[in-house]
């Protein structure tokens, strides 16, 4: 149930980033909206899981759904490049991640 949670506190984060590109130093009311929405949702989650998961465990985890989650809307849906290294890093913060969900 927590892990459960700290996987859509992830996916929030994402969410709430997407939208926060979109508002471009512009006042698009709904991207601004979603980016609200999903930040506070995220930060409730975390903070669930976090009366379960040890904090450092479960910032961390959050921390890498959310960066893995959004370098690949970048370069799916955004149509970012990503050099070897970044692809490389990105794989060593999924393992952390898998990792610290194995272990815990």
């Amino acid at each position: 149930m927590v892990w459960g949670l700290l996987l859509l506190a992830g996916l929030e984060e994402v969410v709430a980033t997407v939208a926060m590109k979109y508002i471009n130093g512009k006042r698009k009311k709904w991207a601004i909206l979603t980016m609200s929405l999903g930040f506070i949702l995220s930060f409730l989650c975390l903070s669930k899981a976090m009366q379960v998961i040890p904090a450092g465990v479960a910032y961390a985890v959050w921390t890498g759904i959310g960066s893995i989650g959004i370098a690949l809307v970048g370069m799916l849906w955004f149509k970012e490049k990503l050099s070897i290294f970044q692809y490389l890093s990105l794989l060593l913060v999924l393992i952390g991640v898998i990792g610290l969900g194995v272990t815990s």
